[in-house]
């Protein structure tokens, strides 16, 4: 009878004990077997009652401990040299494993930056953003608070420790540093933001009360001061000049620190003397805070409320504020919206997609491992038969399984951290500002985590399968392979998730595909291609007057007219439609209360419409009628003329941009209607919106900035340097920066899109390779498992004809079962999806109709080699062989 207890012979015990205790021991045994104990327990209870229980434990950890470890690296000793024997099918699987595994840690990387680390501030749980909205974007915000209410909410609030304004609502301005101007994005903010943040300076200091009397002073940005500036070491505490104005450096911010927008060059302090606190209820401005411990943001939104309602009767009377309330919102998902407005929608459904890749690569090892166990099965029986137990040969097998994984998550680091790299070097999306993407720890432990999950999910089923094996059937067979029907359906079953998997992956790649299609060839309302576009920044304080900036804007028109190619030149405001404006038609009342604000405005010359090539519907354009001293003159847009005048000539009719009281605006005569131009919006990303609009002549309103548009004969990009010649030859201190053709920034709005179609169009056709390759594997190790069937069939007059059709019918099932169960789950999963299509519904059944086909084609392909090898089978040699 086998012990009880491993422990080692009993000799060897009783040999660490004296003779008296033995003797003992022994009388006490034959007692116990007088009494019809066995021996092994009659010794086990007297070693027990002698007080020999601590021996006897450790001669039993030593008789487990020493097998067990000898045992394990005989396990992986034998698997390594197994894999070693089996280089192909070594370096697929771990080829497989890797792409998997490399996907899912590189994109991990990403929606670990962006969705679960904290922000790198001071207690980043408890920062908050305040916006003003309406009941429909409470989720969101809509607009800036004023400045006033930012100073209100500063001197009286108690829920928050800290809260500081900053606002991105402002054009670039030209930064001058030895004698050299660029363009800078200087973010005005108030002294406590830094501070707010808990972030110091690098070099020299942040902002401090003190400098609120002192003028002008200005923190810079670590990527301005060391791209743009050439990392100057002595350059805090020297002045520079931002539109020609002096101020003091104070300091240089970390590398890594950024704030939302990325893009800011530096920041300048908000002082006594700046616009926004001369006219704070027309400022605007984002109010960002720390909330104090315990405080929730609903009771601070109640607290800010209530002191918004008290400093409103300030207002001007004239001033049109939305009705709208304050929110708080959270800054790191504010900070997630801000980049993208789906980003956080698309890096759950990219974390998705990734992680099929590696189910479809774990069900591939898995048939190859289940193709490897029928090779291996007379080996198996005779481990079997010499004494290993079953669970013996899966720990033996499942040690194989996890060397493979391991050397699939060894190259999949390695894959992610080149892609990783790329994504950092390409940047191809806007990503917030806060943690770069990296791998690091955490994304280290997911690796690690997700190729023990690998090793489950691709092989313990195999191990398993493998080891019910009847060594006696499997030695009788020799020279031919084993039928075993078990392998065979679970072999089908993992083909039919890899094809429900592909399509689920494929139907979303081609929805994001016609989106992203249809949303670029949307017609916006102008022609734009041949367009280049800069921005003009002037000196404010070299062109003061009105006169001033007209002339030197009619020199720059004039001295681009001449560059040969130009076909036209306008200038205006920005380059889309924006703004949102109350407005007022004469004599009729509107209340003000109701009033809705979904107005653009655009300042535009008399170019503009024949440039862009947006047609004239009613009246006439601006003209040189149109002057700085004349009648105040607009054109408005069919949109604005459908939802303002529906029945009536909009033409003659009198509008105002803001109250009929607000004496500061003035009375605009329609002089003509032109056709609607979409333009994207801040709420949604995949789509447009046709505003009304309202375009006032340039000559009646110019400002230090405009934005240029040429239109060119040939490639605009050849324009470039020509521009940048012509408008330093007007004037040496003008700044033209950001350059681009319209179809480059239009390009720049889909980025978002654009990205995570590509990425998911990449994760798609690595999918369908898996499958083709599963569907392949399967039926070749069919055509080998049934070789003597097929011959015996041929032998009896099956045509080459009907045994190809035989192979081809089984993958034909299999695909429709997996189109099947694939189908219904993409229906499951189209709710997760449909904020991101445009122009196309999830579960479109043409989508579906198309990617089903495609996969019934690559199973065809999958399915041909595996068919024809079947139909050149030699049916004699087959039966003798057998």
């Amino acid at each position: 009878m086998r012990p009880i207890w491993p422990f080692p012979s009993r000799r060897r015990i009783y040999s660490d004990i004296s003779e008296e205790i033995r003797q003992h021991l022994d009388e006490k045994v034959e007692a116990l077997i007088s009494a019809g104990m066995d021996r092994d327990e009659a010794e086990l209870r007297a070693l027990r009652e002698f007080g020999n229980l601590t021996l006897l434990e450790q001669h039993s950890r030593e008789a487990w401990q020493a097998p067990w470890i000898e045992s394990l690296l005989q396990d992986v000793r034998f698997a390594i040299r197994m894999l070693l024997r089996r280089p192909a099918f070594a370096l697929i699987a771990v080829l497989i494993l890797a792409l998997g595994i490399g996907a899912n840690s590189a994109m991990f990387s990403i929606v670990s930056a962006v969705l679960l680390k904290p922000l790198p501030y001071k207690d980043s749980n408890r920062l908050v953003v305040v916006w003003q909205s309406s009941d429909q974007h409470r989720s969101t915000g809509e607009w800036f608070d004023t400045y006033r209410e930012f100073e209100v909410w500063q001197q009286y609030s108690h829920s928050f420790e800290q809260l500081a304004a900053l606002s991105w609502a402002t054009a670039s301005q030209s930064f001058t540093w030895q004698g050299k101007a660029r363009s800078a994005l200087a973010i005005p903010t108030s002294a406590d933001f830094f501070s707010m943040l808990g972030i110091g300076a690098e070099q020299g200091r942040t902002f401090a009360q003190s400098d609120l009397g002192r003028g002008c002073t200005v923190v810079l940005s670590h990527a301005f001061w060391q791209n743009d500036l050439g990392a100057p070491a002595d350059l805090v505490g020297k002045s520079a000049a931002i539109d020609q104005r002096a101020c003091q450096i104070v300091g240089i911010m970390p590398r890594g620190f950024s704030f939302y927008p990325t893009q800011t060059a530096l920041w300048t302090l908000i002082t006594p003397d700046s616009p926004y606190s001369k006219d704070p209820w027309k400022s605007g401005t984002g109010v960002f805070g720390r909330l104090k411990p315990g405080v929730s943001r609903q009771a601070a939104e109640s607290e800010l409320a209530a002191l918004q309602r008290n400093a409103l009767p300030e207002a001007p009377p004239s001033l049109a504020l939305p009705r709208a309330v304050p929110v708080v919102l959270d800054l790191q998902s504010e900070f997630t919206w801000l980049a993208g407005r789906n980003l956080r929608t698309a890096l759950i459904v990219l974390l998705g997609a990734v992680f099929m890749v590696l189910l479809i690569a774990c069900v591939n090892v898995a048939n190859l491992l289940l193709g490897q166990a029928t090779d291996r099965q007379r080996e198996l029986a005779i481990r079997t038969s010499l004494g290993s137990g079953r669970m013996r040969l899966i720990r033996q097998l499942m040690t194989e399984n996890l060397i493979l994984s391991s050397a699939g998550a060894s190259v999949g680091i390695l894959l992610a951290y080149v892609a990783v790299a790329l994504f950092r070097a390409a940047n191809p999306v806007e990503l917030p500002p806060g943690n770069p993407v990296q791998l690091d720890w955490q994304v280290l432990a997911f690796t690690v985590v997700l190729s023990g999950l690998t090793v489950l999910l691709f092989g313990f089923i195999p191990a398993w399968n493998a080891s019910r094996i009847d060594p006696n059937q499997a030695l009788k067979e020799t020279g031919q392979i084993a039928s075993h029907q078990s392998r065979s359906r679970m072999g089908s079953a993992f083909v039919v998730a890899e094809v429900a998997l592909s399509l689920i992956l494929l139907s979303g790649a081609a929805l994001l595909i016609q989106s992203l299609a249809r949303l670029a060839s949307t017609p916006l309302g102008f022609r734009t291609d041949h367009l280049l576009t800069g921005t003009i920044q002037l000196p404010p304080t070299k062109y003061r007057t009105l006169d001033e900036k007209l002339q030197v804007f009619n020199k720059l028109g004039i001295e681009a007219a001449t560059i040969p190619g130009v076909e036209s030149l306008s200038l205006a405001s920005s380059f889309y439609l924006g703004g949102s404006n109350q407005i007022s038609v004469e004599n009729i009342p509107a209340p003000s209360e109701t009033a809705s604000q979904n107005v653009a405005e655009e300042i535009i010359d008399s170019n503009f419409l024949s440039t862009l090539e947006i047609p004239l519907l009613r009246g006439r354009a601006f003209g040189t009628q149109d002057r700085n001293n004349t009648l105040p003159v607009a054109i408005v847009n069919q949109a604005l003329a459908d939802e303002y005048f529906p029945n009536d000539d909009p033409v003659g009719r009198r509008i105002k941009l803001g109250r009929p009281e607000d004496g500061t605006r003035p009375w605009l005569t329609i002089v003509g209607v032109d056709g609607n131009v979409r333009t994207t919006t801040v709420f949604q990303e995949m789509g447009y919106d046709t505003p009304p609009a309202v375009y006032r002549p340039f000559v009646q309103q110019p400002s230090n900035s405009a934005s240029m548009l040429l239109r060119t004969q040939s490639n605009p990009r050849n324009f470039q340097n020509l521009l940048q010649e012509k408008v330093a030859a007007v004037d040496a201190d003008i700044v033209l920066a950001d350059v681009k053709t319209m179809e480059d920034r239009l390009s720049d709005l889909r980025s978002q899109p654009r990205f995570r179609t590509i990425l998911l169009t990449v994760l798609a056709a690595l999918a369908l390779t898996l499958a083709m390759l599963g569907i392949y594997a399967l039926l070749t190790q069919f055509v080998l498992r049934r070789t003597r069937e097929i011959g015996i069939r041929m032998a009896l007059g099956a045509s080459r004809g009907s045994i190809a059709q035989l192979i081809l019918m089984r993958a034909f099932a299999l695909v429709l079962i997996g189109l099947s169960l694939g189908f219904a789950a993409s229906l499951l999963l189209r709710q997760a999806v449909s904020a991101l299509l445009y122009g196309v519904k999830a579960g479109d059944p043409l989508t579906m109709g198309e990617v089903c086909i495609l996969l019934f084609a690559v199973s065809a392909v999958a399915s041909y080699i595996p068919a024809r090898r079947a139909t050149r089978i030699d049916p004699m040699r087959t039966i003798r062989a057998d």
